[in-house]
């Protein structure tokens, strides 16, 4: 670059300063070094996922248990339910068929 042109013109002289500051850094592979990694950091970290996981997992089979037992309890009630109401009607029809005791007290 014209070295008068750089004196005289801000925007070219801002640019020039700007490339030469690049072009003094160093490379990216120096400035990302590979750290030593902490293995009892990668454990704890490990150990508590597999905590978390185990958690989640015990969670799943309470709430299945706790879905099974509902859908039983209801399968079970409306069951009773319909022998309950059918024994019921049987119970009904007999008692119109055959005379109660109270039948005798009535005067004819």
């Amino acid at each position: 670059m014209n070295e008068t042109h750089l004196f005289r013109c801000e925007e070219c002289r801002a640019d020039w300063r700007v490339r030469r500051a690049l072009k003094r850094l160093p490379g990216l592979a120096r400035l990302e070094a590979e750290q030593p990694v902490d293995e009892g950091f990668v454990e704890r970290v490990l150990a508590a996922m597999r905590e978390d996981r185990r958690r989640r997992a015990m969670l799943a089979v309470k709430l299945a248990a706790a879905a099974a037992l509902i859908f039983f309890f209801f399968a079970g009630a409306g069951r009773q339910t319909a022998a309950s109401s059918a024994a019921g009607e049987e119970q009904a029809f007999s008692q119109l068929a055959s005379p109660s005791a109270l039948d005798d007290l009535l005067p004819e």
